[in-house]
């Protein structure tokens, strides 16, 4: 008896061994499962990339956070070869301070920028001098705090027009008030053409 017994467990063991099936298999992950901005959202599911850290979030990886940037031109003429501002020309800079008081969180760097007349030292200076002029108008005139505001003169080495034309002169001098920072709305770069000189 315990004969058969054994007989039939080996059979019944040996039948079950045949039907094991080898279900190692290399498994291809499809969707990008990293969270490469650490909001919580894995990359196969985020629709919106670089979100703001801290930033609440819905389930597609968005926020009304945004980041600032983004242009429009206003135009402020200095005299030739002059940094003054016209006081005209005040209220087109007000505008830049109403937009900053609005989003707290952003700051501004006013660019400076001549046109290819005179020499490269006298431009350099005088694009210094516009930037620091509109500077100093948003932070004693409209009281935007100094840290939020910052100045520099690039000169004629970023030309928008390399023709030699009152046109592209014109083209060229110019302060570009660059917004950066995040807020919960789109930011603005103003770009301010200034009429005549260098």
């Amino acid at each position: 008896m315990k004969l058969i017994m054994l007989l039939l467990s080996t059979i019944i063991l040996t039948g079950c061994a045949n039907d094991i099936v080898d279900i190692e298999q290399t498994v291809v992950q499809k969707y990008n499962l990293e969270d490469l901005d650490h909001d919580g959202i894995i990359e196969a599911r985020e629709k919106c990339a670089d979100t703001f850290l801290g930033a609440n979030i819905d389930n597609n990886g968005c926020s009304s956070v945004k980041r600032i940037e983004d242009s429009i031109t206003l135009k402020i003429n200095f005299l030739n070869n002059s940094a003054e501002i016209n006081q005209i020309d005040y209220e087109k800079i007000r505008e830049i301070s109403d937009f900053m008081n609005k989003f707290p969180g952003s700051h501004v760097t006013i660019e400076g920028h001549c046109s290819q007349q005179g020499s490269q030292e006298l431009n350099q200076i005088l694009s210094e001098n516009r930037a620091n002029a509109v500077a100093n108008v948003l932070k004693t005139k409209y009281g935007i705090a100094p840290f939020r505001v910052a100045a520099i003169g690039y000169g004629f080495d970023f030309l928008l027009n390399k023709n030699d034309t009152p046109q592209a002169h014109s083209e060229n001098r110019r302060i570009v008030a660059a917004l950066s920072g995040t807020e919960q709305s789109t930011a603005m770069k103003w770009t301010i053409y200034t009429a005549s000189g260098f």
